[in-house]
């Protein structure tokens, strides 16, 4: 009987071994193949990297800032036969001081687009004073965007805002 007891002892050294071997290999097993599908599911194509895409920049996530462009932006144009007047005062919003520093910099190209966009555009306006100013600080958005573009290659900004707008 003792000898029963002494091999049931070396018996059980022999499973335990064989057991623990098992389940770090199942272990080992299981985080390879989490980290490769994590690998090929979820990194990108290599064929996107290759063909030139740009990788994507995040947006600054800071407190916003705004820079008012000042002096005032006047047009004339006609309306109804007479000549009719606009003031308006703007401010360009961002998060972003470079781009707001490149508006600085490039103030001079953006305030002759902007002149030429707000006087193209004041009939239209004048017409449909309701959706006209909404529509006219859209595109003076996209004006400026596009000058930073064109300059330092990013749009930079997010709107472009009427702080003042009069006309007479």
């Amino acid at each position: 009987m003792a000898e029963n007891d002494a091999g049931a002892n070396e018996a059980a050294p022999k499973k335990s071994k064989k057991t623990l071997i098992i389940i770090i290999a199942a272990v080992v097993l299981v985080l390879g193949g989490g980290g490769g599908a994590y690998f090929f599911l979820l990194s990108p194509p290599p064929e996107e990297l290759a063909e030139g895409a740009t990788p994507v920049v995040a947006a600054p996530t800071g407190p916003m800032i705004y820079l008012d462009m000042t002096p005032s932006f006047i047009v004339s144009y006609p309306f109804q036969g007479r000549q009719r007047y606009l003031q308006a005062n703007l401010s360009v919003m961002s998060r972003d001081q470079a781009a707001l520093d490149a508006v600085i910099e490039h103030m001079p190209i953006i305030r002759h687009n902007l002149l030429n966009l707000f006087t193209a555009q004041m009939l239209e306006v004048a017409e449909s004073p309701s959706s006209g100013i909404e529509q006219l600080r859209n595109l003076a958005t996209e004006e400026v965007k596009a000058v930073l573009h064109h300059e330092i290659g990013r749009d930079g900004i997010e709107e472009v805002l009427f702080t003042s707008f009069v006309t007479q």
